[in-house]
């Protein structure tokens, strides 16, 4: 198995072996080169130039999926874009989101978040923490979609000077 390498020089591209790295020229400043280039002879340059490989060849330790690092991000990414999702949903339902609420200002401590129904036109406001990492938001957010379809889940209502509200607070797991 054959991978690409990518001239560093002139830009065009060459096939190499997944194990060839190469034999630096003598002149070279800086004979070590990151795993994934290697010194290869350029057709086109007519030297030996560094060229970065493109293709599967990856530095020890990683999966075919990447590394440990790459695979978090990914990981990340898509959860963020799955709450972004869900939340859209929420707010093309009526729903109010407060996002990155102080820890401080949640009506009870150690909550991801809080959904709240109002006596009012607000109807349902969801509250998400500050201190929730995505993860757990979007775990909550599983939860929320069950109750938003049941609402006597969320307890029974509480009169206050401002009008009347029943909620429900998700913990922050730890």
């Amino acid at each position: 198995m054959r991978n690409d390498a990518l001239c560093c020089t002139c830009g065009r591209v060459r096939t190499v072996a997944k194990s060839y790295r190469g034999t630096p020229p003598k002149e070279a400043q800086d004979p070590d080169l990151p795993r994934s280039c290697a010194w290869l002879r350029c057709d086109h340059c007519a030297a030996v130039t560094v060229h970065a490989v493109i293709g599967p060849r990856l530095p020890q330790g990683c999966a075919a999926d990447g590394c440990d690092r790459e695979r978090h991000n990914r990981r990340a990414d898509q959860v963020r874009r799955r709450i972004e999702r869900r939340l859209a949903g929420y707010i093309a339902e009526g729903i109010t989101i407060v996002r990155d609420v102080p820890p401080a200002d949640m009506h009870v401590d150690h909550a991801s978040l809080e959904l709240i129904e109002y006596d009012d036109p607000h109807h349902l406001r969801l509250r998400i923490s500050a201190a929730t990492p995505p993860p757990e938001i979007l775990r909550a957010l599983d939860a929320v979609e069950d109750i938003v379809d049941q609402r006597a889940k969320l307890g029974a209502w509480n009169a206050v000077p401002r009008g009347r509200w029943r909620g429900l607070a998700l913990p922050l797991e730890r």
